[in-house]
């Protein structure tokens, strides 16, 4: 299924970066057209793709000790949600129940 959100493309473009090794300037581009996004939401997603590739390993750290069975032990697409999610509230102005509600939608 093609998403058709901000946090659906960037989730998107994550997934391409991990599991494919995909620059993320060109997968973010490619969900952002093949999506059809509006240029706000295009550049939601740009800053949620961005923003939480540079900061992957403290929004690690943060979400590590409370994942008892191991960080690692979890799906690669589980790791980007939390980390959506978690960036949208530790590191942008969206209200935590608006970044809970669109990343669990999401999921």
């Amino acid at each position: 299924m093609r998403p058709t959100t901000a946090r659906g493309v960037a989730l998107q473009a994550l997934g391409r970066v991990e599991r494919d090794g995909a620059f993320a300037n060109l997968a973010l581009d490619t969900a952002c057209s093949d999506a059809g996004l509006s240029p706000r939401d295009a550049a939601l997603a740009t800053e949620l793709t961005y923003g939480l590739l540079r900061r992957r390993a403290s929004l690690d750290a943060a979400l590590a000790p409370w994942v008892r069975s191991g960080w690692g032990s979890l799906e690669p697409e589980v790791r980007d949600l939390l980390r959506l999610g978690a960036y949208q509230i530790l590191h942008t102005r969206i209200p935590p129940h608006a970044a809970v509600a669109a990343t669990a939608e999401v999921a």
